[in-house]
């Protein structure tokens, strides 16, 4: 029987999708363990399920056409003895998190392939990230600790735009309900990024990634008070970031193999979004904010891969043969 063979693109994306789900199972891992509260270990165990399911199905595809199946992450790269670093409110508020990078990383992934077979495991997967984000938002939602976006007074009756001035960078007119969305949601990301760099800086013992993990916290700062200040300019309260989400243990939890991985695709999702905040808005000076910011993730993420390099930590994705070098 012939091999099933995989296009690159099929390649790439399930390369991507067994990495990033054996980097979630250590983290799950030790969400189980230290989480204290009951309605969001449920759904710490579905994460996890996810994710297993989603390691077994890639390890098929690659087998299936004699790929070599990548090394990714394991609990090798967790300390099973660590005490509580992060409160059961952040696990809830990261998971959350997980669940739209999947929705998103599995919906394109889905979009790019061409094999029945792997549009069904993603069309499987999109579901069940699905339930995962929602099992996440109702939980906040019951518990409090939902961040709603900003509700606004819409303008009556409905206008189309008259004349130019309403793009021009200079004309700092109020935002629209597009912009504030893309604002608001990268207030919440720079947050998030802001905690798991303190927290990652504060139980690393390699003084090269503290220095890291601490770049990348006042990148974070800095981010979220620039993209606060544009909404507080149209008077749209946003919200604040909650030191009681980490505890002050400084006792190393996860390799630092594992949270600069962890580090990489946060940085890749947050140049997603500034992409998309971009393209989506109409004020050309947050257009400028967004361009600039997502040249400053860049350079950052260079500095974390030059790192994982130097350190022989970093797994080379599947790539075609250099033809160039093969006729010399």
């Amino acid at each position: 029987m012939p091999k099933k063979m995989l296009t690159a693109s099929e390649i790439g994306i399930l390369w991507t999708q067994y990495v990033q789900n054996s980097m979630a199972l250590p983290i799950l891992e030790y969400f189980q363990q230290t989480t204290e509260d009951k309605d969001i270990k449920p759904l710490i165990t579905l994460a996890k399920e996810i994710a297993e399911k989603g390691l077994e199905n890639c390890k098929h595809f690659f087998e299936e056409a004699d790929l070599p199946v990548p090394h990714g992450y394991s609990l090798d790269d967790l300390n099973p003895n660590a005490p509580k670093l992060f409160t059961d409110s952040f696990m809830l508020v990261f998971l959350e998190h997980m669940g739209q990078v999947g929705l998103t990383s599995d919906g394109v992934s889905l979009s790019v392939s061409a094999r029945e077979d792997i549009r069904e495991f993603f069309t499987a997967k999109v579901k069940q990230q699905s339930q995962l984000y929602n099992g996440c938002v109702n939980t906040a939602l019951n518990k409090g600790l939902y961040t709603r976006s900003p509700q606004v007074a819409i303008q009556q009756p409905l206008e189309y735009v008259q004349g130019k001035s309403y793009l021009h960078p200079f004309n700092k007119r109020s935002l629209n309900t597009i912009e504030i969305t893309h604002l608001f949601e990268n207030v919440k990301n720079n947050a998030l990024g802001e905690i798991v760099c303190q927290a990652f800086g504060q139980t690393t013992k390699n003084k090269t990634v503290k220095n890291f993990m601490q770049k990348g916290k006042k990148l974070s700062i800095k981010h979220r008070k620039l993209f606060a200040n544009i909404l507080d300019q149209s008077g749209i309260t946003v919200p604040m970031t909650s030191a009681s989400w980490v505890t002050t243990k400084t006792d190393p939890v996860f390799s630092d193999r594992l949270m600069l991985y962890i580090i990489s695709v946060l940085s890749s999702s947050g140049q997603g979004n500034y992409a998309g905040g971009a393209s989506s808005s109409l004020r050309y000076d947050i257009v400028f904010t967004y361009q600039r910011l997502a040249i400053e993730i860049a350079i950052y993420a260079k500095d974390g891969m030059d790192i994982m390099i130097n350190n022989g930590w970093f797994e080379e994705p599947p790539q075609a043969p250099d033809l160039q070098k093969l006729i010399q």
